[in-house]
């Protein structure tokens, strides 16, 4: 793991312990796990308090904002974390009422099965209003097709599941112990809250409705048979960026979609006009057919910590896989200038068909006019699948080189695992996960 993601994960640890420690300082239990009804009890506290922290720590890391990207080291990683942290939450609250109710069993089932069951307790009611909405939302998110739109309007709603299920926890009425719950846990309870609520909101109505970084418009389309090139001309100041970075792209045109989309940047480091590569890969990406010279678009960003100067050494290897080569083209062309000379770097450029090969003319000018970069046009059917032996034929030995990657899923883990297998570590491979949404 690398040092960034330790840090957000070492961030997210912390916070979601803390609720641990507080009710062992402050509760009058003096036997947490002395007996059978005891335990049990205790961790089903302990596993709807950290439950809940983790819920409202969910909506903070779906905010985008600079401070978790950097400590996770990229925002794709933020949101594998996101991912994770839902699911553990969701396993925790599940087992939050069964640990509560092991305690009748086998002794008082029917009681037991009451302790499950709406009651004339609202503060219980609220809680299984929330645990049986968080449970269709994620199966929903798992385990059905949605479309883009859709599946984001169903993680509106988790909104309203932790409302319910900060009602629970703050009107919760156990067996006495109301006070040995929250002497330790009151203020930290609602701190979690304030995070939940503050992070929905933002994500919600700020980041998704209401604000963008700035407005552009777009100068130019060129449709070619699988994908589009978009140019895209700020109407004010333009954005700082670097080369492979990515932005959530708003087109304000009626027959597209209102939500923001992710993509990735094809134009060098603050070049002042965006250049956008989209393949078409489903409704949406098709429906771009309907851009038009001028429409208005929202660009929030830029995200990403996926660029070659991010790293030590300036012997590198980038390896690109289909679509994968848009973030490779503008960190491409900024090596023809300033800093990016000195770099000696090998791309290695994999499709299936050569009618595949997106920039390839570009990619390839760069390499007859800085002789330090060189490009591999790799043609799987025609060499088969690339791996570590192919790359260390051209390349040469791989100690003292950085391995920078972009493609589908099965072609990053089929590469990195070849990779590994020759010895090279994991710190001097860097991926962009561009499919976290």
């Amino acid at each position: 793991m690398k040092f960034e993601s330790f840090l957000g994960w070492t961030f997210l640890f912390l916070l979601c312990v803390t609720p641990v420690f507080l009710l062992m300082a402050f509760g009058d239990e003096p036997n947490w796990f002395g007996n059978y009804e005891t335990a049990t009890h205790t961790l089903g506290e302990i596993f709807g308090l950290v439950g809940m922290t983790m819920f409202a720590l969910t909506f903070l890391l779906s905010t985008r904002v600079s401070f978790i990207e950097d400590i996770f080291g990229g925002l794709d990683k933020v949101y594998i974390a996101h991912g994770i942290l839902g699911g553990s939450a969701l396993i925790l609250i599940l087992f939050h009422p069964v640990l509560l109710v092991l305690k009748f069993i086998p002794n008082d089932v029917w009681q037991a099965a009451l302790y499950l069951l709406p009651s004339a307790y609202w503060s219980v009611n609220f809680g299984i209003i929330a645990l049986v909405g968080m449970v269709l939302l994620i199966v929903l998110t798992l385990f059905s097709k949605l479309k883009y739109h859709n599946w984001k309007l169903s993680h509106d709603f988790f909104g309203l599941v932790f409302l319910f299920a900060v009602l629970h926890v703050f009107l919760i009425r156990g067996n006495g112990s109301k006070d040995m719950i929250f002497a330790g846990y009151y203020i930290y309870a609602a701190v979690v809250a304030v995070i939940g609520f503050s992070g929905f909101f933002y994500s919600m109505l700020l980041k998704t409705r209401l604000f963008k970084n700035a407005i552009y418009t777009v100068a130019d389309v060129v449709k070619y048979k699988d994908y589009f090139e978009v140019i895209l001309k700020p109407e004010h100041k333009p954005i700082s960026y670097k080369s492979g970075q990515f932005v959530f792209l708003r087109f304000y045109n009626q027959k597209l979609s209102s939500e923001s989309h992710p993509f990735s940047i094809a134009s060098k480091s603050d070049a002042p006009n965006l250049t956008i590569v989209i393949k078409k890969l489903g409704d949406y990406t098709s429906a771009l057919d309907n851009l038009k010279l001028g429409d208005k678009v929202g660009i929030e960003g830029p995200y990403g910590r996926f660029n070659y100067r991010g790293v030590k050494t300036k012997t590198q290897v980038w390896i690109a896989g289909g679509i994968g080569i848009t973030p490779f083209l503008g960190m491409v062309m900024d090596l023809l200038e300033g800093k990016g000379l000195e770099y000696d770097v090998d791309l290695y450029y994999c499709v299936n068909n050569d009618a595949d090969f997106i920039g390839a003319n570009i990619i390839q000018k760069v390499a007859e006019k800085n002789k330090r970069f060189r490009y591999f046009a790799w043609n799987t059917k025609k060499y088969g699948h690339l791996g570590a032996q192919n790359i260390a034929e051209f390349s040469g030995k791989f100690k003292g080189k950085d391995f920078f990657l972009c493609g589908p899923p099965p072609f990053k883990e089929s590469v990195i695992k070849s990779l590994e297998q020759s010895g090279v570590s994991d710190s001097y491979i860097h991926e962009e996960a561009f499919d976290f949404i």
